[in-house]
């Protein structure tokens, strides 16, 4: 196999996430890990999910798949067997990383939890990506992106006021959840080159959600404000309470676009400017406006 490009590429990965973590192996892997993605027989369920490759509902053409496991290699592995467990603990013992989303306490139970894989390799990063968390009173439980977008209190400042909660439509507790174990499998693996321990990283997707909107964290602590739905605005990016809109009801439908202030938003605020101007709808005051000093306080 030829070495990648990249920082980790003299490293192995074990993927055993499911959609929780998918995106971990992924970022680990643009960075030049040789990720092994692990299915169990008959495929990941995953493969199920659209779209699909000219609308054909085929497991080798999910769409999904392969935007999250295109820079993977892949085998198929029953951990349920002993032969199965076998073949995974020589995987361990040549394996630099393991990344995987069971409930805690499915490997314990396969005798294939950290305690047990670290003593097959001491250098293991073994990082679990789960709802919940390792321990806790929710550990144990099972959810889905709605749940943990509801458990994080995501959905409290999503949807407009005067109607319930709203889920995202794209499961975006996934992402943001599988982006920080990248950052902590990262974390551990400094830990490993400065000292030689591997060890156990533990994820929980509601704890990362919280940094979702941490605006409303800081606005309580710091003056007791509390956030609430904006329907079309965007909360918590202003001190003063200006607020900025996010949907624009257009002839045709809705427009998502946000007014950033500074050099966030220079190009794309110039650059709408210029395509209104360009169809004689830009007023004079926005033709005018210094977009690169403009902020929102």
């Amino acid at each position: 196999m030829k070495p990648r490009a990249g920082f980790l590429s003299p490293y192995r990965i074990l993927d055993l996430t499911d959609e929780l973590g998918f995106l971990c192996g992924k970022v680990l892997g643009d960075l030049g890990a040789d990720v092994i993605k692990i299915e169990k027989p008959g495929g990941d369920p995953a493969r199920k999910i659209g779209p699909f490759f000219r609308n054909q509902s085929d497991p080798e053409k999910s769409l999904y798949w392969f935007g999250f496991n295109n820079n993977k290699r892949g085998i198929t592995l029953n951990l349920e067997s002993a032969r199965g467990r076998e073949l995974f603990a020589r995987l361990v013992a040549r394996a630099d990383f393991l990344i995987e989303s069971f409930i805690p306490g499915y490997l314990d139970r396969l005798d294939l939890g950290y305690a047990a894989l670290s003593r097959i390799n001491p250098r293991l990063v073994h990082t679990s990506i789960t709802p919940f968390g390792q321990s806790g009173p929710y550990s144990r439980f099972r959810a889905s992106d709605i749940e943990i977008m509801a458990m994080s209190g995501c959905m409290s400042l999503t949807g407009d006021p005067e109607r319930a909660p709203l889920r995202i439509t794209f499961p975006q507790s996934y992402q943001w959840t599988a982006s920080y174990a990248s950052v902590g499998t990262l974390v551990a693996h400094l830990h490993r080159q400065r000292t030689g321990e591997g060890q156990q990283v533990d994820v929980s997707a509601q704890a990362c959600m919280l940094w979702a909107f941490s605006h409303a964290h800081t606005f309580w602590d710091l003056n007791r404000h509390l956030e609430k739905r904006a329907g079309s605005f965007m909360t918590g990016r202003s001190i003063t309470g200006a607020k900025m809109r996010v949907f624009w009801p257009c002839k045709d439908g809705y427009l998502n676009f946000i007014i950033y202030g500074g050099e966030a938003g220079r190009k794309t605020n110039q650059a709408l400017v210029e395509w209104m101007d360009s169809r004689g709808m830009a007023p004079e005051f926005l033709k005018k406006k210094e977009w690169k000093s403009f902020n929102i306080a």
